[in-house]
């Protein structure tokens, strides 16, 4: 008897200090978002800039170049909430506020899904955290991280309700299905392909019912429908038009994605999380329910089909990744013999990855703190291009230079200037160029946001041809008063064209010679 009291209590203590260490990694995992001023993420500088913009609107502070066009977006979680917020704190604040709720949104919600499941809590909150460092999250995709976090409480609500009356059930799920609409698409996409699949195999695997499966589909689809005619009838959109498959990468990106920042760190913690997935196998320690099997080969062949450029939205194969590291884990049991060895090697991998995020993030506060600086060299209401001063053909990273590629746009708030690099995309932003500067805009249809090289800049400021140059930039010299090139600093970038007014660690600030 008191053998078995010895051991009671030491199962007890083990639990106590497995979630005190799940408690503890939490909050070391959020913590670099409380400790910077801006999270180091490329994209977040941008919606940054765009909350600022959204704002000042109708105030005297209002930036003259660009027009708040509200319509029906499935993109606008940041747009609706962050401007009510900034009611009652700094939009620098409110907008890191959002952040930091997405942040837990996604690991409550992880581990919601997993407790209506099982009623205990495994394995969801570790590997919530080790998906926040994931390279959709990591690139500032905060609107989708929002969403998808308001997901995981839809998917839970939806297996929860299952034996409630159907319109309770049809209740619930619309009101999920209108705030994840106006949240992302692509979470409303993950939050419908789960719910799916879940009924689907219900439907297969216990005795069919035409009746019952009709109205399963009917309650499923009907609150979307309702949705895409609102949408269509108000003129809104669903981004732009443009898909790009690059099945090649797949792999490619597969193995990077587990962080945003740093290509081995991320391949290695794939390759070890694999190596552990199939000792667990092997040994008999892991288990997938039914249900988690059919959720696992739908994310699997939706991540083969989805483009990696869908609707103009990038990386959107990739979003697959952290939103089945989300949700599989809830249908996933792990034998209690080797929930200790699982719990270390992704803890360890967690810290790993999440340690070299915040290393990342603390290194850029002098560098963001700079580009502020810079913008008091700026003319009020001046125009800025932005490029890279790198020479030749530059290529697109989704790495540690990234955070620095859209922290000019904000001087759309702090100079009233003109950005070439800011957002302003038809159908995803609710922001538009002025009608009168169109030609400074950027068409999505055929150019993208990339910086242009300072190659490019040399050649059309010395009358060169640059077949594939974006039109923006076909008179760059006449247009703009003032260029950042971000990168290292190049002597003589451009002599008799631009003068360098200052020079920082990432970039250079130059006043155009007319």
């Amino acid at each position: 008897m008191r053998s078995f009291s010895c051991l009671m209590y030491l199962r007890g203590f083990h639990m106590r200090l497995a979630t005190c260490a799940v408690i503890l990694l939490v909050a070391a995992s959020l913590l670099p978002t409380l400790l910077v001023d801006i999270p180091a993420m490329a994209d977040y500088l941008n919606h940054l800039a765009r909350m600022y913009v959204l704002t000042d609107a109708g105030t005297p502070n209002e930036n003259p170049y660009y027009e708040i066009t509200f319509v029906l977006y499935p993109n606008l979680a940041m747009d609706l909430i962050v401007p009510q917020l900034a009611r009652f704190m700094e939009v620098e604040c409110a907008t890191r506020f959002f952040f930091f709720g997405s942040q837990v949104l996604i690991a409550t919600g992880a581990i919601t899904i997993e407790w209506t499941i099982k009623r205990r809590h495994e394995i969801a909150a570790l590997a919530a955290l080790l998906a926040l460092q994931t390279m959709p999250f990591s690139y500032g995709f905060t609107n989708f991280e929002f969403g998808l976090g308001v997901a995981l409480f839809g998917i839970a609500s939806w297996i929860a309700c299952e034996h409630y009356k159907w319109h309770v059930r049809l209740a619930i799920h619309a009101l999920f299905v209108v705030v994840l609409f106006l949240a992302h698409f692509f979470a409303l996409g993950v939050y419908g392909l789960v719910v799916g699949l879940y009924e689907l195999r219900r439907m297969f695997v216990d005795r069919f019912d035409p009746g019952r499966a009709t109205a399963t589909v009917m309650m499923l689809a009907g609150p979307v429908l309702v949705m895409m005619v609102i949408l269509y009838q108000t003129g809104g959109a669903i981004g732009t038009t443009g898909n790009e498959w690059a099945f090649g990468w797949k792999p490619v990106w597969f193995a990077l994605s587990l962080n945003g920042y740093n290509v081995m760190l991320s391949a290695g913690s794939m390759v070890t999380l694999l190596v552990l997935l199939g000792y667990l196998s092997i040994t008999g320690g892991l288990e997938l329910s039914g249900a988690g099997k059919w959720i696992g080969v739908g994310f699997l062949i939706a991540f083969i089909a989805i483009p990696f450029k869908l609707f103009g939205a990038r990386m959107a194969d990739i979003r697959v990744i952290p939103a089945a590291l989300l949700i599989l884990p809830a249908f996933l049991s792990v034998r209690p013999a080797k929930q200790r060895i699982s719990g270390i090697v992704v803890s360890t991998l967690v810290v790993l990855n999440a340690g070299y995020a915040a290393y990342v993030w603390l290194s850029y506060r002098s560098d963001y703190a700079e580009m502020k600086a810079s913008f008091a060299l700026l003319q009020p209401a001046s125009f800025v291009l932005v490029g890279d001063s790198r020479a030749g053909e530059v290529s697109s990273t989704l790495f540690t230079d990234a955070p620095m590629y859209r922290a000019p746009t904000l001087a759309v708030h702090y100079a009233k200037a003109f950005v070439s690099s800011l957002y302003t995309i038809p159908g995803a932003e609710p922001i538009e160029v002025r009608p009168d500067l169109k030609h400074l805009d950027v068409s999505t249809a055929t150019e993208s946001y990339n910086l242009p090289s300072l190659t490019t800049l040399r050649a059309l400021a010395y009358g060169q041809d640059v077949p594939d140059a974006p039109h923006y930039l076909q008179n760059w010299k006449r247009d703009f008063q003032y260029v950042y090139l971000l990168g290292k600093n190049t002597e003589n970038a451009l002599p008799g064209v631009l003068v360098e007014l200052a020079r920082y660690r990432r970039f250079t600030l130059y006043i155009v010679r007319k």
